[in-house]
């Protein structure tokens, strides 16, 4: 299997999460739409910490 960059993974979250709120805006259900929302704030907030960590890595190799 092939290896996935921290990079890869923090773009296809933020698209997962992009979609979400797009298929929430769609006309869901109040109840699926509510669902759909935290979905995205969910996948949006691991989006942000793989973020963070790259970040925090390339300070460290600056630092270096």
């Amino acid at each position: 299997m092939a290896e996935v960059s921290d990079i890869a993974v923090y773009q296809k979250l933020s698209e997962l999460a992009d979609e979400l709120d797009q298929m929430a805006s769609q006309g869901a259900s109040l109840v699926g739409g509510a669902a759909l929302l935290t979905a995205a704030r969910t996948v949006r907030g691991m989006a942000s910490a793989v973020y963070q960590q790259i970040m925090s890595d390339r300070s460290e190799t600056l630092d270096s």
